[in-house]
């Protein structure tokens, strides 16, 4: 087994469920993650660890399954609402892997990784295991799922013929390198300049600058007000949690780089507990709080009481804690980080949520070493917001910090009015979109748009032909980028319009969506499930809900949403060279009012800058028209306008 080397990279994984056991699969591997509903069809006599095959859009896969290969035992295929299989990326191979359940895809510190002599328990052959990486405290397997195909007898190395591509050359190359490795990158490309933007200045390698932003008393005031806010409202649901009187003072504010974070916990080898919470649909925004290990641990067994049979003096990691310890921290971190997070989403003018918080309990020394080998690169400013609990009989020492992803840090700038400047003059002008409703096109980008948006029609339309057996044909009137809410100012019908949704995962992350009238999507949906007259639908009724759609409709609108969204971003990472896996997409009926209110209470997008591909449908002699749109992280939209540039040099 091939250890991996330790970097200040990340890998990115599909974390999956095969029963109560989760593992680790590299997204490279993954082309789709699929519902399988009850396509799969049985092979008679085949290995017991052959599940089947299904038809996905016109492609037979043979499906694989894991649980079988890892429990030997097992008779059934226990199929349900969260089974999931795993479309792979396998050389032109059309196999793919059944799963239990999709938990998640994650970024993880290649550092995880990197450890020797780790020991995890496992039902699995040693031969399908990679690495073993250690993740919040647990042991996770990162599979090789090479070596698993491989046990069929199956020829990894093969390539179909007519399958070579620029894509698939590069993936072979990387495998050849001793380590995987998937970058985040931070830093952002050229850009041209424009009146209607406004210029930052700043440092190629922002986490390098040894100096805090200096804050007016005025920017300062405002975060001790954030500050105050957020620590006031904490006070009365933690003195409910503690049963005890609590007054909180804060001690410093500021914003600084990530070299200076080490510096803000205390001595070296002071032991502290850290606990991080992140926030909802901002996967690279952080809360992280650290207390003085001593005086938390003491108000943690009064908390607990005599549920607790921990000695607050004698604990030094956590394996000395008890489950009733572990979950005191873990609400009294989500207490915090839930209110100081609600007092920036008011400063930011954002909506943010926290997940589930997370600890660990570490020295300084170490804990600043991590935060700074593993953050550096994702992460610029930090939020520095010092407090000091005074709670009868305790006094506690701790450390807020907001760790911002770029979206949110341009947002508080803004909001703190801040105008920076490096240390060092920076011959490069970075731009920050400030007003995207403003954003213009070059004549070069357009035509690129177009070429792309061509690219994904025709392969979109191929899908789509292969299924219903008859001539599609996709055309892309117009291309565009504007933000959401100009494109629902746009938007003249006041009918309801029928609008999947799906998350978009890999090195960059972003969101699809696509629309089409309701009366458009019946029409396409009784194609698509050879009802062209309808006879599965009650046309006397409203059709306002999806539910309301019988299940063979609801899979065909789901399947269209899929098949757009997947094949579109796939040409939109082929320019980028970034690879892109979409999630199942969720589906919403309501009129475009409604809909776009939605959009911006629930995912908070509504005004980032977005592509817009105007989509029109040609099946036989019926015309759909309907929209595509693309909402990149800001980053993502950088680097797509720089590459769009690029596209016919």
């Amino acid at each position: 087994m091939t250890e991996t080397q330790s970097t200040k990279k990340n890998l990115n994984v599909v974390i999956i469920r095969i029963k109560e056991e989760k593992y680790l699969l590299e997204v490279k591997h993954v082309k789709e993650i699929y519902i399988p509903g009850e396509k799969i069809i049985p092979i008679p006599l085949a290995d017991h660890s052959i599940v089947g095959i299904i038809d996905v859009r016109g492609e037979i896969y043979s499906i694989l399954s894991l649980k079988k290969k890892i429990y030997s035992q097992e008779q059934i295929f226990d199929l349900d609402k969260k089974s999931r299989i795993l479309l792979l990326e396998m050389n032109g191979l059309n196999l793919s892997v059944l799963v239990d359940e999709v938990i998640g895809v994650q970024e993880i510190p290649l550092s995880a990784f990197s450890k020797s002599n780790k020991i995890v328990e496992t039902d699995l052959d040693f031969e399908f295991i990679k690495s073993i990486g250690v993740i919040n405290g647990g042991t996770h397997i990162l599979l090789d799922i090479k070596n698993f195909i491989r046990s069929f007898n199956i020829n990894t190395d093969y390539r179909a013929r007519d399958f070579e591509s620029k894509y698939n050359e590069k993936e072979e190359a990387f495998e050849d390198q001793h380590t995987p490795q998937i970058d985040i990158e931070t830093e952002r490309p050229y850009w041209a300049d424009d009146s209607d933007a406004e210029i930052y200045e700043i440092e190629a390698e922002l986490s390098k600058l040894k100096k805090k932003i200096k804050l007016t008393p005025e920017q300062r005031d405002l975060l001790q007000e954030v500050g105050n806010i957020g620590s006031g409202n904490a006070v009365t649901a933690l003195s409910h949690l503690v049963k005890k009187k609590i007054d909180i003072d804060l001690t410093n504010v500021g914003i600084i780089s990530f070299d200076n974070l080490a510096t803000q916990f205390g001595g070296p080898d002071q032991q502290i507990c850290g606990i991080f919470s992140q926030i909802k649909d901002t996967p690279q925004s952080t809360i992280f709080q650290a207390f003085e290990m001593k005086p938390l641990m003491r108000l943690i067994a009064s908390v607990a009481g005599k549920d607790t049979k921990i000695d607050p003096e004698k604990v030094n990691s956590k394996k000395d804690l008890d489950e009733y310890a572990i979950s005191t921290i873990k609400e009294m971190g989500n207490i915090l980080a839930g209110h100081y997070a609600s007092a920036l989403a008011d400063l930011t003018e954002t909506k943010m949520m926290i997940e589930v918080p997370q600890f660990t309990i570490s020295s300084v020394s170490d804990l600043g070493k991590f935060l700074s080998k593993e953050l550096e690169t994702i992460y610029t400013f930090v939020v520095v917001i010092k407090t000091s609990m005074k709670i009868v009989d305790y006094e506690l020492n701790g450390v807020f910090l907001f760790i911002p992803d770029l979206d949110t840090l341009y947002d508080l700038f803004d909001n703190l009015n801040i105008k920076y400047n490096p240390l060092v003059e920076d011959k490069r002008r970075i731009t920050k979109i400030t007003n995207p409703k403003q954003l213009r096109l070059s004549d070069t980008q357009r035509d690129a748009l177009q070429e792309i948006g061509n690219i994904g029609s025709g392969n979109a339309a191929n899908a789509l032909a292969k299924m219903i057996n008859k001539k599609v044909t996709i055309n892309i009137p117009s291309v565009e980028m504007m933000t959401l809410d100009s494109f629902s100012e746009k938007i003249q019908t006041e009918n309801e319009l029928f609008t999947t949704w799906s998350n978009v995962e890999g090195k960059s992350r972003a969101t699809v969506l696509t629309m089409f009238e309701v009366s458009d999507i019946i029409e396409i949906a009784s194609i698509l499930t050879d009802d062209k007259k309808k006879k599965q639908l009650d046309l006397r009724k409203k059709y306002d809900n999806i539910d309301k759609f019988p299940d063979i409709y609801q899979s065909a609108m789901s399947e269209l949403g899929n098949i757009l969204a997947s094949n579109y971003i796939s040409s939109l990472g082929d320019l980028l060279d970034i690879k892109f896996m979409t999630q199942p997409p969720d589906m919403i009926i309501d009129t475009a009012k409604k809909l776009f209110q939605y959009l911006k209470s629930q995912i908070g997008f509504l005004g980032k800058t977005s592509l817009i591909i105007t989509t029109a449908i040609i099946i036989t002699d019926i015309k759909i028209e309907g929209a595509f749109i693309f909402v990149p992280e800001i980053s993502t939209l950088h680097e797509l306008l720089s590459a769009l540039e690029q596209f016919y040099e």
